[in-house]
Order: structure tokens, then C-alpha cells, then sequence
């Protein structure tokens, strides 16, 4: 039997693709999330994680997939979007480190600036051009500085067929018309939660192993797109399950307006994670054909 993966976040893309595949592969799951633990009252963080880390078996990995991710609404609530993507990360990561427990966090391309034009590597300047940027780049660092033995693992427009996400939104835009618009001038590489659960369970496996494998890893699907070849590519793949055509508008940012400034440009390369890890890029298209699938097969309710 495999150790425990400690999952702090339930119902998020991320946390509950972990957590099917960490059962897959004969490890115990423990998840925290609300009302056990929350993560925008950093106060109660220790006494909530603490007894579950003392329990926790020998081999055990705690995974932090939770994080205030809304782009927009960070910068109408900073301070919510600090203490749970800044101040909490820290507390976890000391909590973590006094206990012995590998932490893997996840981070966000939204990190970067945007200007550099070619794959960022984790040894580059960072320079968020928003709050939830800022918030997620202050835990990165709180992490980094914890004396947790920890991998970060820097990710870019994650999507699944199940959640509120990207996919699943064009998907209900092209239900209703035949055309949407969407921004052009803004790359990065798809990832599906799938794929980023499936590293983290690598990661974790290697964690108990090697104590020398630790730091900041980007981690993204292997085909850089703009948003709106992203959603060309959405539909695309839903007139193979028979879906009507959808046609996509190319826009600029500044023809839709939004409350946050975003990178420009945000491909990540993944070659670190390859040569510590032995983790691939995963496949995108093959990715995006099964997360449409999933998406169409069992819509659920509707994201907001």
C-alpha cells in the first residue's frame, strides 16, 4: 500500500482529480476543506492541520490544490485573495516542515510578466501584473522560505470536463450561439487537471524517496494556444461527438475589458520537471478529446 496523499481542497478540478487517481493507485486519501479547515482564516490553520499531520503514516505527502484563483475578483477582495493564496501557503508549508511531510503546492503561471516571448523557466524574473498574481507569487515565497521540504508546481489554464472552467464554459456559450468571442493576444499552454493530478501523484511517489528533490517546477500541456484557438479547438472537438459548428471571433484585450491586467504571453517550459521527475508534457489534444467527452456525456450543473 502506498502512503497517504493529504489533499487540502475537495471539490476543485485539481483536488478531486488527484484524489481519484491517488485512490487508483493504493494510496489512503485524507481530504481537508471547508468547514474542517479554511483557508481565508489563517489563524485556525494549525490547530485545523496539525492532529491530521500528526496522524498522518509514515510516507504521507500533503498536497495544497485550493487557492482563491478568480483572476477578476481579486482585485476587488486583496485582502482575501492574500490570506488565502499568500498567508495560508506559509502556515501550511511551517506546519508541514515541523511534522516532516512533503508539501507540493500549486502555483500559477500568472507569476510572470508576460514580456519575455519565450518559455519561462522557474530561474526567471517574475513580475505578476495583478493581484491574484501578487497573492499567489507571496506563497510561492512564504513556501520557499517555510524550511518545508516542498515542490511548487507552476501550472497554466487548467480545464477539465467536470467543474467551472474554460472548457465547460465555451461549451455552454456554443449550446446557446454560434459564435463567441474571444481574446487573441494572450498564449499559454492548456493543462488538463488530469494530467496535473497525475504528476503530483508521480511527485509524491519520489518525495518519500529522494529528500534532494525539492523547488519550483512548471508543469503544462504540451501545445502553446491563445484563448481563442483554445475555444476553436473546444469546438472543434464537440462536432466529433456531434456538436453544432461554433465559430470563434478573434478579439484583443482591449476589446473586452476586465478588471485585471494578464500576461501576454505565459508559456512555460517544462524541461526541469522532466529531468528531476521524469515527467512529460502531457498530450494536450488528447486531453482536450477526452475532457470534452467527459464534459458532454455528464454536463452537471451549469458553472456560474
Amino acid at each position: 500500500m502506498a502512503g497517504q496523499i493529504i489533499i487540502i481542497g475537495r471539490l476543485g478540478q485539481v483536488a478531486d482529480a488527484t484524489s481519484a487517481i491517488a485512490a487508483s493507485t493504493g494510496h489512503t486519501v485524507r481530504h481537508l476543506a471547508r468547514p474542517e479547515i479554511d483557508l481565508a482564516q489563517p489563524g485556525l490553520i494549525a490547530r485545523a492541520l496539525d492532529p491530521v499531520l500528526q496522524a498522518a503514516p509514515p510516507g504521507s505527502v500533503l498536497v495544497n490544490a485550493a487557492a482563491y484563483t478568480d483572476v477578476n475578483g481579486a482585485e476587488s477582495e486583496p485582502e482575501l485573495a492574500q490570506a488565502i493564496n499568500a498567508v495560508t501557503p506559509g502556515i501550511i508549508a511551517e506546519r508541514c516542515g515541523q511534522a516532516n511531510i512533503p508539501l507540493i503546492h500549486l502555483s500559477t503561471d500568472y507569476v510572470y510578466d508576460g514580456r519575455k516571448g519565450t518559455p519561462y523557466l522557474e530561474t526567471d524574473t517574475v513580475g505578476p501584473l495583478g493581484v491574484y498574481g501578487r497573492s499567489k507569487l507571496a506563497g510561492d515565497e512564504a513556501v520557499q522560505s517555510s524550511g518545508a521540504r516542498h515542490v511548487i508546481m507552476r501550472t497554466s489554464a487548467v480545464f477539465s470536463g467536470s467543474g467551472q472552467n474554460f472548457l465547460r464554459t465555451m461549451l455552454r456559450l456554443g449550446s446557446r450561439q454560434d459564435q463567441v468571442r474571444v481574446v487573441h493576444d494572450q498564449r499559454t499552454c492548456p493543462t488538463a487537471a488530469a494530467d496535473i493530478a497525475a504528476a503530483i501523484i508521480a511527485i509524491a511517489g519520489q518525495l518519500t524517496d529522494d529528500q534532494s528533490k525539492t523547488g519550483i517546477f512548471n508543469f503544462c500541456g504540451d501545445t502553446p494556444r491563445s484563448w481563442a484557438e483554445f475555444a476553436a479547438d473546444i469546438f472543434h472537438t464537440a462536432t466529433r461527438f456531434g456538436e453544432t459548428p461554433v465559430r470563434v471571433e478573434q478579439i484583443s484585450s482591449a476589446q473586452f475589458p476586465s478588471s485585471a491586467s494578464r500576461p501576454a504571453y505565459s508559456v512555460l517550459d517544462c524541461g526541469a520537471i522532466f529531468r528531476t521527475f521524469g515527467i512529460s508534457q502531457p498530450d494536450y489534444l488528447k486531453a482536450l478529446n477526452q475532457n470534452v467527452a467527459h464534459a458532454l456525456a455528464a454536463p452537471g450543473p451549469e458553472p456560474r
